[in-house]
């Protein structure tokens, strides 16, 4: 007892509970709050992890040769050029009808089956090459969506308008034949979702089959979406990809067109991609997340009390590292699901049927998405690790930014349900005169880049019915009022920040949630819990394993603060 009073600060069990409690609470602010201490090595190895994750994702599929081809797609949809009913040339903008969208249509087969190379290819290969560079693989195929025949009309409307052609949504036709005015049957393709028709890449041929098309009413009222869809190759870049040019027709008159090309790689593994490369960066990463896996169980497993295991799981930061596992899981499934798909491993380029590789590459590119979000949630998630560093400006900073994310859950709350007025309100007054407030989705983006000051378009909304009042209003409550809230947010965060470091505290809130869950599901109390020091010393029963491992954290918060620390066998004796 005497070399206890000697050399340790622990004279009695409540000074030991301060010391503790204290330790917890105020020392390990940042990177493990109230439940253990973090380290300096965490925040370097988080972004070399970063950095490893991003190469990865570059093995995976060669992003800047991905984007110059995603862009020759779209400059080469922008530029075909169209005859246009009474009103001369077009180009894609200018599809207004389904007239226009057929006519398109065919231009844009035509030039796709003219092969104007740089150097003259083999005779008969001509047509297979799309911008010169790019192998086109199988056929194009032609597909459209189709509504059933309905009777909406009103009785004395019924002499004048027989029948409605409704929206997909409700009376989609998704299965028999469609018989065209030749008597010539296109039947409905489940794998292709609609009723479908292949021309092969030969430019006669092709424009022959669209024209026998086009005279046997394969287009008319009843047609909602059309597609033409085709699939190329680049060696150079060993990637491949699906294109799919398509129409939507509105049942009220407007014509919606767009392009979309999806990418993937067929063969990551193998030597022409540095395949072995590709493995060992995998397998590294794979390496690093299994140990930053074990490190987080250790550090939840290493807590003195089950409700201390379970408030660390509910700590926020830990929350987002444990959803990056999450989704770290779901990737490595999902990677292997693509690797095993038989119709990857069974695709044949030199085919002459339509293989459809749309599902394939809508796979690849979710599996890049996650990596992406992965990658961006690991990055917010190393803002924690700023307090394991010993600087007091970076600690604080982190401190702050922590607050601010708690504060803002009541302020978004508040912001939602004002926003989602503005919303609907712009939707009612504008979606009719602007395509910016066509939808409730459409106003909810156009407002909230307008909030943040990153698009134009108020002038002209000012003009509009309604303009000037709604926009008075806006500029007043949502780009005045709610932004400087959200600066007194940040302020009240500081001030929090620099009252915690002082001393005292509130009880952490994952502890609330955590011992609110403990008592419904009737986990044992921890006795002697520092946070709870209230007349906890004066119970008989102390959990003794639960105060060591206290005691051994509080001794590791203060050795990382650099005070001195009691030998270990006062700890023991403690």
């Amino acid at each position: 007892l005497g070399f206890h009073q000697r050399h340790s600060r622990f004279r009695t069990y409540p000074q030991l509970l301060q010391f503790s409690g204290k330790a917890c609470m105020e020392n390990r602010r940042g990177a493990e709050k109230h439940s253990g201490v973090g380290y300096p090595w965490e925040l370097p190895t988080h972004i070399l992890f970063i950095v490893l994750l991003y190469f990865m994702v570059t093995k995976t599929i060669p992003l800047g040769q991905v984007a110059a081809a995603k862009r020759g797609v779209d400059n080469f949809a922008e530029t075909v050029q169209f005859s246009r009913t009474h009103t001369g040339e077009g180009n894609l903008d200018d599809v207004a009808s389904v007239h226009d969208s057929i006519m398109y249509s065919r231009a844009f087969l035509t030039a796709l089956l003219t092969s104007q190379p740089l150097v003259q290819a083999p005779e008969g290969q001509e047509q297979l090459f799309f911008l010169e560079v790019n192998r086109l693989v199988n056929s194009v195929v032609l597909v459209q969506r189709r509504v059933k025949p309905t009777d909406c009309s009103y009785d004395d409307m019924r002499p004048l308008y027989k029948q409605c052609y409704e929206s997909l949504e409700n009376q989609e036709k998704t299965q028999g034949v469609m018989t065209l005015l030749d008597d010539s049957v296109v039947p409905y393709s489940e794998r292709l979702g609609g009723f479908a028709v292949e021309v092969p890449l030969d430019k006669e041929a092709a424009l022959s089959r669209f024209d026998e098309l086009r005279k046997g009413g394969y287009w008319d009222s009843a047609t909602r979406e059309f597609a033409v869809r085709f699939a190329f190759h680049n060696s150079p870049g060993h990637y491949s990809a699906n294109v799919n040019l398509l129409f939507e027709y509105s049942p009220y008159g407007q014509v919606k067109s767009d392009v979309d090309s999806a990418f993937l790689r067929f063969k990551p593994y193998s030597a022409e991609v540095n395949g072995g490369e590709f493995v060992v960066v995998q397998l590294v990463t794979l390496g690093v997340l299994l140990a930053f896996f074990s490190i987080y169980c250790w550090s939840v497993a290493k807590q003195p009390h089950p409700r201390w295991m379970l408030a660390r799981v509910l700590r926020p930061w830990n929350m987002l590292e444990l959803l990056n596992y999450i989704l770290a899981a779901i990737i490595i499934i999902m990677w292997v699901q693509y690797i095993n798909n038989p119709k990857r491993n069974s695709f044949d380029f030199s085919s002459s049927a339509f293989q459809d590789i749309g599902p394939l590459s809508d796979d690849f590119s979710e599996i890049v998405f996650f990596l992406a979000v992965v990658l961006l949630l690991w990055t917010i998630r190393a803002i924690d690790f700023f307090a394991s560093i010993d600087n007091p400006r970076l600690q604080r900073t982190s401190n702050i930014i922590e607050e601010v994310l708690k504060g803002l859950l009541p302020f978004l709350a508040i912001f939602g349900v004002i926003f989602v007025g503005f919303v609907l309100v712009a939707h009612i007054l504008f979606g009719v005169h602007n395509d910016r407030f066509n939808g409730p989705e459409a106003s909810a983006y156009t407002l909230l880049v307008w909030f943040v000051a990153l698009s134009d378009g108020h002038r002209s909304t000012i003009d509009l019915p309604g303009g000037g009042f709604f926009m008075c209003l806006f500029i007043l409550v949502a780009m005045v009022l709610l932004f400087n809230m959200f600066i007194a947010i940040v302020m009240a965060a500081h001030d929090q920040v620099v009252e915690d470091e002082g001393g005292g505290g509130e009880m952490p809130v994952n502890h609330v949630f955590a011992d609110a869950i403990c008592d419904r599901l009737g986990v044992g109390k921890f006795v002697g819990d520092p946070l709870h020091t209230s007349g906890a010393h004066k119970h008989s029963k102390i959990d003794k394993l639960g105060l060591k491992r206290l005691v051994e954290m509080a001794i590791e918060a203060e050795q990382f603060r650099g005070q001195p620390q009691p030998p270990p066998e006062v700890v023991s004796a403690v």
